[in-house]
């Protein structure tokens, strides 16, 4: 089947994200690092960004919380966008050549607003789309069925025909809960051979 809309996701499909690429430079072992993770910005402080948080208020409960982090939190903050390694080339160009071919391409991201602003300055590919729902200006992240919903009512596609690449397992198993298609990414060699497999690139 083929497809007439295709939906990225940003982290780790279009731009290779680990928090460890700046906690190594800002932390002497990976021990401090764990500590960090585990106590300052941890996964649930990462989603609360992601469902809108902004850096003033999550340093803000450092300070309350883990006051011995709050220095580095505030480093991490400032050079957010060096948990980035770099764009990821082979979906780049991905994305180029199915822009090019004329399909309208969108993207669907879990991303603090201040943060996702801080990467389109340093990686303008992504101001490529032809529309983008990203989570920390919607208040609600994938894989809560409410924000396949929007793409569907934003950008009026049809999710029968939409493919969604994600790397994330729940987020394809809720896209095609509420009837889109989905890819599980894994590097962009795989994803070329199933676009080429569904006969949209050659």
């Amino acid at each position: 089947m083929t497809f007439k809309y295709v939906l990225f996701d940003i982290g780790n499909v279009l731009v290779d994200w680990n928090p460890d690429n700046l906690l190594k430079k800002l932390l002497p072992d990976a021990a401090a690092i764990q500590d960090f993770r585990e106590n300052a910005v941890t996964h649930d402080r990462i989603l609360a960004m992601d469902r809108g948080q902004t850096w003033k208020v999550q340093l803000a409960e450092i300070a309350a919380d883990c006051p011995q982090h709050l220095e580095t939190a505030r480093a991490y903050r400032d050079r957010w966008v060096e948990t980035i390694s770099g764009p990821i080339h082979g979906t780049v160009d991905i994305m180029a050549k199915l822009k090019a071919a004329g399909f309208p391409i969108y993207a669907l991201s879990n991303y603090g607003v201040e943060n996702f602003e801080a990467t389109v300055k340093v990686y303008p590919f992504l101001e490529a789309f032809d529309g983008r729902v990203v989570s920390g200006y919607e208040g609600v992240i994938k894989p809560d069925p409410a924000i396949y919903d929007l793409v569907v009512q934003r950008f009026s596609v049809d999710p029968a025909q939409t493919l969604f690449i994600d790397d994330r397992p729940e987020n394809i198993a809720a896209a095609k809960a509420c009837g889109f298609r989905g890819h599980l990414f894994t590097d962009s060699d795989a994803l070329a051979q199933y676009l080429a497999e569904a006969g949209i690139l050659y």
